[in-house]
């Protein structure tokens, strides 16, 4: 439990929580202060040009777009603040600014990757051209900037309870609701961008208390487009070594793992009982659940074990340092947790014309199925064997599995 919960913990921080607390870290120890004016007129363009440049580069437009916004925050501040510092207007901006950031990182989060220069990337450029236009709106005219710092100056609680941030009342409540909105679903399904655009609502939090167009402030936003940037390199990692429908490693992350693998080995290949029985009876979206709670055993096999998706229905372990031996009692600990797992179908089963009858009822409820898997074994101990034997010979144990009756662990002879 204690391995899990530290697991947990380190893919919710990791990265963009380290990056936060190292920023802090030197912020606070003087390190900003040491540094020249230029530099700090020159850092936040090197970040978030680059953080661009990565985005577009590799297609990920949310996260683009989520950092053109921290850095057009960035910007309004420190090109603003100068000329606009000794009347009202300055307040309303970051008043505004303070508003708006957290609900676009909150949209961005549950949105999908739909392009930069696509139809739905050009909606959403001219939805932050228009969020612009209303803030400078407010700025040139004098009654709706009164009315805007009015109502942003709201108070729902005392005073008292809100005097230990800079950020308003209303805009304080959006970050709260868009911080427990992104790491619910954060928690719900970690994947790099989710904990980029979430860590980077909290460096924009932590920025705009830490004052208004000073180093630091300019600081932790440039640190919310580094973590961004960061997200931008873990997605096209995640792309090409992690299977998207499992979370496993690929096969491709398998075939790496495997040329590191020493004299000594074992690797066993564990294939769905039935699969496309299964996918014919109650659909593709059914048998993709399926192979995601299969996945979901197979992260936790114990011994040392690393799982892989190898394609398919089919799955690796590989475990490392380990004889066939070793590894036979925790394979055949995995196949009967599966087995024993109640895997509930909603509806009833698919029918070969995919339509209902005239005054036939749609089935309801759920239909608990068991689920099992065939696992072959193999090893490579001591011995100069490639690695392509060693894959034949956990391919031929898995053969003598489903030849037996599936539903249970062979070693390779």
């Amino acid at each position: 439990m204690s391995s899990k919960l530290l697991r947990f913990f380190s893919r919710l921080l990791l990265p963009g929580g380290l990056i936060l607390l190292a920023s802090v870290l030197s912020i606070n120890a003087g390190y900003a202060h040491k540094l020249t004016a230029s530099f700090w007129a020159n850092y936040a363009y090197v970040i978030f040009g680059a953080g661009l440049v990565l985005s577009a580069v590799f297609k990920c437009s949310r996260l683009f777009f989520a950092i053109l916004i921290v850095g057009l925050c960035d910007r309004a501040f420190f090109w603003l603040a100068p000329t606009l510092s000794a009347s009202g207007i300055h307040r309303t901006i970051f008043d505004a600014v303070a508003f708006l950031l957290p609900l676009n990182l909150l949209a961005l989060s549950f949105m999908r990757d739909r392009g930069i220069i696509s139809p739905r990337g050009r909606q959403r450029i001219v939805f932050i051209a228009a969020q612009i236009g209303v803030v400078a709106g407010v700025i040139l005219f004098h009654p709706a900037q009164m009315r805007a710092a009015t109502l942003m100056q709201s108070q729902f609680v005392p005073k008292t309870y809100s005097e230990w941030t800079h950020i308003s009342q209303p805009a304080l409540l959006v970050f709260i609701i868009a911080t427990f909105a992104m790491l619910a679903y954060l928690i719900d399904r970690r994947r790099p961008v989710e904990s980029g655009l979430f860590w980077a609502l909290i460096t924009a939090f932590v920025a705009l208390n830490a004052g208004n167009a000073n180093h630091a402030s300019s600081a932790y936003f440039a640190t919310g487009g580094l973590i961004l940037s960061i997200a931008v390199l873990e997605t096209s990692y995640t792309l090409a070594y992690r299977d998207e429908l499992t979370q496993l490693p690929s096969r491709r992350a398998l075939n790496e793992e495997l040329a590191k693998m020493g004299d000594t080995y074992a690797l066993a290949m564990v294939d769905v009982d039935h699969f496309k029985q299964f996918n014919d009876t109650y659909g593709h979206e059914t048998g993709d659940q399926v192979l995601q709670m299969i996945a979901s055993r197979l992260a936790d096999v114990s011994g040392g074990g690393k799982a892989f998706r190898y394609g398919g229905e089919e799955f690796a372990v590989v475990f490392p340092n380990r004889s066939v031996d070793d590894a036979y009692p925790n394979l055949e600990t995995l196949r009967k947790k599966i087995e024993a797992t109640p895997f509930k179908v909603r509806g009833g089963e698919r029918r070969a014309s995919g339509k209902r009858k005239k005054g036939q009822k749609r089935a309801h409820g759920k239909k608990q199925v068991q689920v099992t898997v065939s696992i072959g074994a193999a090893a490579c101990e001591g011995e100069k064997v490639a690695v392509d034997q060693v894959l034949r010979n956990a391919d031929k144990a898995l053969y003598r599995a489903k030849n037996s009756g599936r539903n249970c662990t062979t070693v390779s002879a």
